[in-house]
Order: C-alpha cells, then sequence, then structure tokens
C-alpha cells in the first residue's frame, strides 16, 4: 500500500477528519477524485480524504475487515457483494470506459482486423470482454481474430510498436503517444459502450454509522466532478501532472477525449450498471438495488442545491 499526494500540514491535521480511500493506480477514470483533493474541496468539508494505492484484492479486503473507509475499484466488490459482502457501490466517478483500440496506420476499419492479432492484457479480464463488445459490435467473429494475452498494457505497447501485434486494447493516453508514432486509434470504448469502472464502495456498517460522514464525502466527490468537467483550463495542468503527460497539449487533447467519460450526477444508468455488473459476473437475476445505495448521493445532490 502507498499513500499518495503527501500529507497534511500540521495545523490541518489538527483540525480534519481523515479518511483514506483506496485507488488502484493513476488512472484517467477516477481523476476527479485527484482534483477534488488537489483543489482543497474536501478540506472546505471538514475532511482530509487521503487516497491509498492498493491492488484490487487488497482494497476489497482492506473494505471487508472495515480497514479501509472506502474504494474507488468496483468491478471486484460488486461480484464480492452478490457474494454477500455487506458493501454498497455509493457513486460512479465514470460512466463509461478510458480504453481504446489502437492499431497499425494501415488498419482502418474494424472490419479489416480480420486475420490479425489483436493483443489484450488478461483472459477473461475487463479488457478481454471489452475488445469482444467492439467484435460484436461490429460483427465480427472472435474467432476470426487472434487474440494474445501479453499481461500487461505496457506489453501492448511494446508488442504493437515492435511490430509482434497488430492492433492492442490500450488506454488513454497511449493512444496519444501512439498517434505521434503513425498508429491509428480505431475505436474508443466509450462510443461502443456503457458501463462505469470506477466509484466508490463503502462498507454498510459505515453506512449505518456515519452518515453524515458518507454525505460529505459524496458532496465533495460530486463538486470534484463538476469542476473536472466545467473548469478545462484548472484542470489540464492537474491532468498532466496526475497521467505523467509530457505537454500541456497533450493534456487537452486527453481531457478532450476523456471528458464525457466523467459522471454528471455520479449515478450511472440502469443499463450501464447492469454492464457494469455483467462484466463482474454477478448472475443476472441479482438485484440492482442490493449492488448499490444511491439514497446518500441523492442527499448529497439535494443538499449542493440548496446552497
Amino acid at each position: 500500500m502507498t499513500l499518495l499526494f503527501g500529507s497534511l500540514h500540521v495545523a490541518y491535521a489538527e483540525t480534519l477528519a481523515t479518511i483514506h480511500i483506496g485507488v488502484p493506480t493513476n488512472s484517467a477514470t477516477w481523476f476527479p477524485l485527484y482534483v477534488t483533493w488537489k483543489k482543497g474541496i474536501f478540506r472546505d468539508l471538514g475532511l482530509e480524504l487521503l487516497p491509498v494505492t492498493m491492488q484490487a484484492r487488497t482494497a476489497l479486503a482492506a473494505l471487508a475487515s472495515k480497514q479501509i473507509g472506502f474504494i474507488t475499484q468496483i468491478g471486484s466488490p460488486m461480484t464480492a457483494i452478490a457474494r454477500g459482502l455487506p458493501a454498497s457501490l455509493i457513486l460512479v466517478f465514470c460512466e463509461r470506459s478510458h480504453h481504446v483500440l489502437v492499431a497499425k496506420h494501415e488498419i482502418t476499419s474494424p472490419a479489416q482486423l480480420r486475420g490479425r492479432v489483436v493483443a489484450i492484457s488478461q483472459p477473461g479480464g475487463t479488457v478481454h470482454r471489452e475488445l469482444l463488445m467492439i467484435l460484436e459490435k461490429f460483427r465480427i467473429d472472435p474467432n476470426e481474430v487472434k487474440i494474445v494475452s501479453l499481461a500487461s498494457t505496457p506489453n501492448g505497447v511494446t508488442a504493437l510498436k515492435g511490430g509482434n501485434v497488430d492492433a492492442a486494447m490500450l488506454l488513454i493516453p497511449h493512444d496519444l503517444y501512439l498517434e505521434k508514432d503513425g498508429f491509428r486509434p480505431l475505436v474508443y470504448l466509450k462510443d461502443v459502450a456503457e458501463f462505469p469502472l470506477a466509484g466508490i464502495v463503502a462498507h454498510n456498517d459505515r453506512l449505518r454509522d456515519r452518515p453524515n460522514e458518507v454525505k460529505n464525502v459524496l458532496v465533495g466527490a460530486l463538486k470534484g466532478i463538476g469542476y473536472t468537467k466545467t473548469h478545462r483550463e484548472e484542470a489540464l495542468p492537474l491532468l498532466k501532472e496526475f497521467l505523467g503527460l509530457e505537454t500541456l497539449e497533450m493534456a487537452k487533447k486527453a481531457y478532450e477525449r476523456l471528458r464525457d467519460i466523467w459522471s454528471d450526477s455520479g449515478i450511472p444508468s440502469e443499463k450501464g450498471l447492469r454492464a457494469a455488473a455483467n462484466l463482474a459476473e454477478v448472475p443476472s437475476t441479482f438485484p440492482l438495488d442490493k449492488l448499490a445505495n444511491w439514497s446518500f448521493i441523492n442527499e448529497a445532490a439535494s443538499s449542493l442545491k440548496t446552497r
């Protein structure tokens, strides 16, 4: 586990309630949370929400044992909730995926993937299923494409640049770097399907025992999402820093491709939530209202309207 973003000044530490939230490595999916932290929005609400880098399995275990207040991963928690974990999804940061299928320059349409080699990270994982969504949308039989697993996204970038594969499932902003080298972003997942990839999940005991704290966390998160989507110029330096981009111009291009994946309300559509549940192998008969609890975010949204 790694604590991100440093620590508070002593004066703040004496007055703010410290809350830890488990996050994966820096990803555009939860960038609005980073903006919320950097702009001091949580501090204005009397909170110091400190992100802690955790692998999904570790984050889930910490949530289950109540060693951490909140986590941003939602896939494995939804699987666990369907199997009995007393927890709930209470907000989503993004409603669509930040993944993109990047191909060699000569491949100009998905139909040309037939007979080609396409790289993914792990077989059976989210990215693999996203590729299958692309193939289904463009009516390509998966058997017509050779899908290879390379264990990680960076390996996909390397294989594509080395000519070992014809296309690869990558992330924004990998597409920006590869475009400079002549590769072509072929399909953005956000244009194919709707399903959230990151949000806030909390243990049900915390929802019961600390409702005001939960509401304030969500008020801050909603304000951060709104700020991210309406203050582009202020968000660009933060996005450059967060994703490790080379220039502000590159951050601008990334922002334009990412802006519409971030939620406006923090609540996904029923279709999107069910798609995310399917990706998490939640049985189709499992009620969505047992996966998510929107009462706190509805309260938070109402309180923002009256301010």
